[in-house]
């Protein structure tokens, strides 16, 4: 998979603010402060409690045996929008930093030599096109705070996918066609194959033969979030590879407390040649995020509607939400799960679920 670098960051104001009602319809496109607020859910973290966690822990006077608890949860991880116009993104800050990737495909995109840059003359009938973005969330950097938390591997405002820079692979299908997941029906299916679809995984391309636009676009978002998490082979976009198994340096060295220092992952160590009071040690931290997975997959939606549930596409034939977007725009938080170990100290030498 083809790699993009990282481009220049841009200033982006984020606001804080209350979590809106379950559902609640607004405009065309959604700004941070939007996806800030509505990023701010209990009900899609679905923490728990999910297995142990066994350490080996040596002191001076031996060594011996640990266990603490492996939890899981969700963390608002990824932005995912799909949209029928090309390089018009509905996250309105996020629209300057598209243009930079977009700027090799403009002339290629602009001269008709490849179908399918997101005119309404494609939004006919069953067949769709969409483009789709997967950004980092803004919403990442408040999930650094708490002891029994996760810490997410995603980067705030980092382009993962953007599908106008994957012009040739998301307009011809190719080479994701020629697999087995393309051509044997059934397999990589969104919904329940063969009593009711959304659409197909794969070819992970933006177009969908579906007649609710809705549940095409989301069929986009899912091949989107496929090419990041999953397998990004054949595609240009940045695979979030070492996000499987990754050990974490947490601990705020700055930290006056004990509280403070616990909830920011570290270890209070009382060290009097350097500090009677104490300092804060950073600590490593074991967490896992798995590989997406159509069929466990939970999405949140933010636009053309705004829900405070989450919901994973094709559980049910009916499309849940009270809007259809005149203009084609729909975002989506992708609520990523992660597995972490609470740490102990010593050696991590096994963990098991439950």
């Amino acid at each position: 998979m083809a790699f993009i670098s990282r481009p220049k960051l841009i200033g982006l104001g984020i606001a804080v603010g209350i979590l809106l009602s379950p559902l609640q319809s607004f405009g065309g496109s959604v700004t941070t402060a939007d996806i800030v607020s509505r990023s701010l859910s209990v009900d899609c973290l679905e923490w728990k409690i999910s297995g142990i966690c066994i350490w080996l822990k040596c002191t001076i006077f031996g060594c011996f045996i640990v266990t603490t608890p492996r939890i899981s949860h969700r963390l608002p991880d990824f932005v995912v929008s799909a949209y029928p116009q090309t390089m018009q993104s509905p996250w309105t800050e996020i629209r300057s930093i598209i243009a930079t990737f977009s700027t090799p495909s403009k002339e290629l995109l602009s001269g008709g030599s490849i179908v399918g840059v997101g005119t309404d003359r494609l939004q006919q009938d069953s067949l769709h096109f969409n483009e789709v973005d997967v950004i980092g969330s803004p919403a990442t950097k408040f999930t650094k705070f708490g002891k029994f938390l996760c810490r997410s591997q995603a980067k705030p405002y980092f382009p993962y996918f953007v599908s106008v820079a994957d012009a040739i692979a998301w307009r011809s299908g190719l080479p994701d066609g020629l697999k087995h997941e393309s051509t044997t029906p059934g397999v990589r299916e969104i919904g329940r194959w063969p009593h009711f679809t959304w659409g197909n995984v794969y070819p992970r391309a933006g177009f969908v033969i579906q007649n609710h636009p809705g549940k095409a676009a989301a069929v986009s978002c899912q091949r989107g979030i496929d090419v990041v998490l999953r397998d990004g082979s054949g595609h240009v976009g940045n695979p979030l590879s070492e996000a499987r198994e990754n050990r974490v340096s947490r601990g705020d060295r700055a930290a006056k407390s004990q509280h403070e220092c616990n909830l920011s992952g570290g270890r209070w160590a009382f060290n009097p040649k350097l500090d009677s009071a104490g300092q804060c040690v950073k600590q490593v931290w074991h967490q896992w995020l798995p590989n997406s997975n159509e069929k466990i997959d939970r999405w949140q939606i933010l636009l053309p509607s705004h829900s405070s549930k989450c919901e994973t596409f094709g559980e049910s034939e009916i499309w849940r939400h009270d809007a259809i977007a005149d203009d084609g725009n729909y975002v989506w938080n992708y609520w990523a799960k992660y597995k972490c170990c609470v740490k102990a100290g010593g050696i991590l030498l096994n963990h098991f679920d439950f």
